[in-house]
């Protein structure tokens, strides 16, 4: 009796250990979540901050100031010498700066002050510790607040900001404030991407991680403990800022993914640890880190009286042992076996699974937690979607007024514009090779009248979306008229489909598609020698078409955007192209893609193609 009654003690707690790892298992992976929300949180935070600053490089008042402020420096002799003493007192009148200078230099101060006053309400911007903006010589044009130095020439964060278009740096103290804090420069270009100034940004450390304080002190009344790190594994915050202490974390290098957990060694044996890192954004430079520890020894807490209630009754007899292995069986394996799974389904995204109820009070406290957290979880995500979704509809709007009034303003353009076109023909007729600089300008009218007939062509072709007459054409035929309609340069050939097909489409929408790309294609050749080959495919069920062309590759980073409305890296381009196609494409139920190494645009749409 004895035997088997100890046989049966240790099967249970064995039993029993193995329910405590699923238990930690669970408990880890309700940990990694929280950490991956705070992390995701924070980086929505910051990215919206330095999206908000970066609208001020849009905003043309700003731009026509500093541009006034750079043509007035550039006037000024001896230019170092006049800062050095514009440095030492903003009020000097000296003789590197006339009187009427300095009055126009007051005027852009205050000009900059205004504008940014109008951006306070809507950005929150008058929560900033130090806000200032330069012109293209590292002058501190306006401090909007703070006290910044005149000279930002020779600051490290602006000649950054200028190489890089955008700054982030690490925690600094700043003495003038008795603070920590985070700087952010934004540079700023004219229409020609030329650095005209910049605008720098002080983010007091305390302000930006407000919500990761009050998160921690949540965790703490769960007794577990929640660090932020930053990316060399230096504390920033835990249980109050101790940025300033130097105290850093031993196990950095277990944090070689996106997030995880992992149970401790050494001084942390005890302590199951989970963890979430910072993804790719604008913040991505800084790599901080959150850490949520939690005692083993807390976890399993509750259950621990009942695993000392299962040696001692298996003692007195095979019977009560027999009892207790089956409730344990039934009570405690189970649910902690579905707890694990419903965590993992939580960790896809699946947050409708719900713990349910046992007769077990400590379990059945976990399954309420275990609850708790899935419907916060849950409306987490719902709050992000709707604020997505919102988001949509507001660029959705947006595009809809621009369209209309693109759409009018293109229409209106139209009779204007064939008036110019006729009366440049009969000019042409009349005086044409009368005056050589007389035929250059009616060159260099008709060129200008052609590229606006163009830019209107695009406007109206993506906003007058009209029902797809499909009907059986030749493809080459198709083509054919595309390459007639352009002026195709000596320095390009073209090489069209060996292997001619007939396909089932609306032939003015698809001429559009084939003017649009091989416009493109011969754009990106440019004055280079080159080719673009065009080819296509009879499939199954679908035709393929692909255009490719021996020009320059279109950057990596660009591909993913190129069919976004009013997405353009060409200066006397609409943006409006390459989404037209998509719109046409995806009319006759199809795709379209881009790709490089050489550039393919590739065309695929079903031969059944319904009338809409």
């Amino acid at each position: 009796m004895f035997i088997i009654s100890f046989t049966y003690a240790i099967q249970s707690f064995i039993t029993f250990q193995a329910n405590t790892e699923q238990l930690i298992e669970s408990v880890a992976l309700k940990n990694e979540s929280i950490a991956i929300n705070i992390i995701q949180t924070f980086d929505l935070n910051l990215d919206k901050r330095i999206n908000d600053f970066k609208s001020l490089e849009k905003n043309k008042d700003i731009r026509q100031i500093l541009k006034l402020s750079n043509e007035e420096f550039s006037t000024i002799p001896e230019l170092d010498e006049f800062m050095e003493e514009r440095a030492f007192s903003y009020e000097n009148f000296n003789r590197h700066l006339p009187f009427l200078t300095q009055v126009v230099e007051k005027k852009h101060q205050n000009e900059l002050i205004n504008i940014i006053n109008g951006y306070e309400q809507r950005y929150e911007f008058n929560s900033l510790d130090e806000f200032l903006i330069t012109n293209a010589y590292g002058a501190n044009l306006v401090t909007i607040s703070g006290k910044a130095d005149y000279i930002q020439l020779d600051q490290d964060w602006w000649h950054k900001t200028k190489s890089n278009g955008l700054y982030v740096g690490d925690i600094e103290y700043v003495e003038k404030y008795s603070d920590y804090f985070i700087p952010i420069g934004i540079s700023i270009s004219d229409e020609n991407q030329k650095f005209i100034g910049s605008v720098y940004i002080l983010i007091k450390l305390k302000d930006l991680i407000l919500e990761f304080v009050n998160t921690s002190d949540l965790l703490k009344e769960q007794n577990k403990s929640a660090f932020l790190l930053d990316k060399n594994g230096r504390i920033i915050y835990s249980d109050g800022l101790v940025f300033d202490q130097d105290l850093t974390i031993s196990y950095k290098k277990e944090f070689n993914q996106l997030s995880g957990y992992f149970v401790g060694s050494d001084d942390y044996a005890d302590s199951v640890i989970a963890f979430a890192k910072t993804e790719d954004s604008d913040t991505s430079g800084m790599n901080w880190i959150v850490v949520i520890e939690q005692k083993k020894s807390d976890i399993i807490a509750d259950i621990s009286d009942s695993r000392d209630s299962i040696i001692l009754p298996s003692v007195i007899g095979i019977s009560i042992t027999i009892i207790i292995g089956i409730i344990i069986t039934l009570f405690v394996s189970r649910p902690l076996r579905k707890l694990a799974h419903l965590s993992s389904e939580i960790a896809k995204g699946n947050f409708d699974v719900k713990a349910k109820k046992t007769k077990i009070h400590e379990i059945g406290t976990i399954s309420d937690s275990f609850n708790e957290m899935t419907q916060s979880l849950k409306k987490l995500v719902q709050t992000e979607k709707e604020l997505a979704e919102a988001r949509i509809r507001m660029r959705n709007e947006r595009l809809t007024a621009l369209g209309e009034f693109s759409a009018s303003m293109a229409h209106d353009m139209k009779n204007p514009l064939a008036i110019l076109k006729t009366s440049l023909d009969v000019i042409k007729i009349k005086f044409k090779g009368h005056d050589e600089k007389i035929d250059k300008l009616l060159s260099n009218m008709d060129i200008g009248i052609s590229r606006m007939s163009h830019q209107i062509k695009d406007v109206l072709d993506y906003v007058r979306i009209t029902p797809v007459n499909i009907t059986d054409v030749n493809l080459n035929k198709i083509i054919k008229y595309a390459i007639e309609s352009l002026e195709v340069p000596k320095n390009v050939s073209i090489k069209l489909p060996v292997k001619d097909i007939t396909i089932k489409c609306d032939v003015k929408k698809m001429e559009i598609v084939l003017i649009n790309l091989i416009l493109n294609a011969i754009q990106a050749i440019g004055k280079n020698t080159g080719e673009i080959t065009i080819n296509s495919k009879d499939m199954n069920n679908h035709y393929e078409i692909e255009i490719q062309n021996t020009g320059e590759p279109i950057t990596d980073s660009l591909l993913e955007k190129i069919f976004e409305p009013l997405f353009t890296t060409k200066y006397q381009g609409t943006g409006l192209g390459l989404s037209t196609c998509k719109n046409i494409i995806e009319q006759h139920g199809g795709t379209i893609s881009a790709q490089n190494n050489p550039t393919t645009f590739r065309i695929i749409f079903p031969k059944k193609i319904k009338d809409n």
